[in-house]
């Protein structure tokens, strides 16, 4: 969803004449950071950070902010969360010395302070406060369109940070945001890695890829190690396939059993059962006997025994 978008008439995409903001990618010099937006993040464009407390999102961030502040382009980090102090205590140890701070939540004032600058984080979007007097969604939907209305004016970078609720498995705050916003970022803990391992998820991004990047949280910050590769878990149905293949290529002398799959398959007698079934079923094996003592001979072999 993109708010007050101008609407067009059908144009041939040969006669549209593409901005040149859209070639002129903002670079960290941090060749993984540039990475997760694709090569780099496009100026005027918005996106939300989200994750649970104490994944790193501000250290992520702050990081990230000194690295655009030493390619000289002006940053600028609005915090309802922490007090200058706190920042400057982080940044200190994250050896951050070119990120402005600011306490700041008024919509109306950070959307000014978007003409100075070519990146600005809020931390965080719950955070914001206005002088008008609105309802909940009212307030929610007036902070999203001002403030990615004047980030696309001023070609400033806008960066929400977002909170989880209680749960742990959704935002706070409508759907609303996520949708208007150009790209979703999230941290989250690596629960099959070490302690300290992270992954960044990039879940949608209009001008660029998405996928997961691997990241070390070290006591002087965030260390990105690249591409995350993902490995998608086989269905059921290819799960399956592969066992009763794996079932038809046992030589087990003298004979085929039961426990002769559980422990070659390692699954459970009830899986060995069914699937023994689903191959006398489908008369690729004969069973003799019953019970935990049958045995099961190949189609062919019982064949080959009965002509002899």
């Amino acid at each position: 969803m993109q708010l007050n978008i101008t609407k067009t008439g059908f144009t041939k995409v040969s006669d549209i004449r593409v901005p040149s903001t859209f070639y002129r990618r903002m670079k960290t010099g941090v060749a993984e950071f540039d990475n997760l937006f694709g090569d780099g993040i496009l100026p005027g464009s918005s996106m939300t950070f989200t994750g649970q407390a104490g994944c790193g999102k501000t250290t992520a961030l702050l990081q990230m902010m000194e690295a655009l502040a030493i390619n000289d382009y002006e940053v600028g980090y609005a915090s309802g969360e922490e007090n200058a102090y706190q920042l400057a205590f982080t940044c200190k140890r994250l050896n951050v010395k070119n990120v402005s701070v600011a306490n700041e939540t008024d919509i109306d004032v950070l959307a000014k302070a978007m003409k100075d600058l070519d990146v600005l984080v809020i931390d965080s979007f719950q955070a914001l406060t206005t002088t008008n007097k609105l309802n909940h969604a009212e307030h929610e939907r007036y902070a999203v369109s001002k403030l990615v209305d004047a980030a696309k004016l001023h070609e400033c970078v806008l960066i929400f940070v977002m909170h989880f609720t209680k749960s742990g498995n959704q935002l706070k705050g409508s759907s609303l945001i996520p949708h208007a916003v150009d790209l979703n970022l999230m941290i989250t803990i690596d629960d099959e890695g070490e302690e300290n391992a992270r992954i960044l998820s990039v879940y949608k991004n209009r001008f660029g890829p998405t996928g997961e990047y691997s990241a070390e949280m070290t006591p002087t910050g965030l260390v990105l190690s690249g591409k995350r590769e993902v490995v998608k878990s086989k269905s059921k149905k290819s799960r399956q396939k592969e066992q009763l293949e794996q079932i038809l290529a046992i030589n087990e002398p003298p004979h085929l059993t039961k426990e002769v799959v559980i422990n070659t398959l390692e699954v459970t007698p009830s899986q060995a059962y069914l699937l023994l079934k689903e191959l006398t079923d489908t008369s690729k094996l004969v069973k003799f006997g019953r019970g935990a003592s049958a045995i099961y001979k190949h189609k062919i072999a019982t064949k080959q025994t009965a002509a002899v």
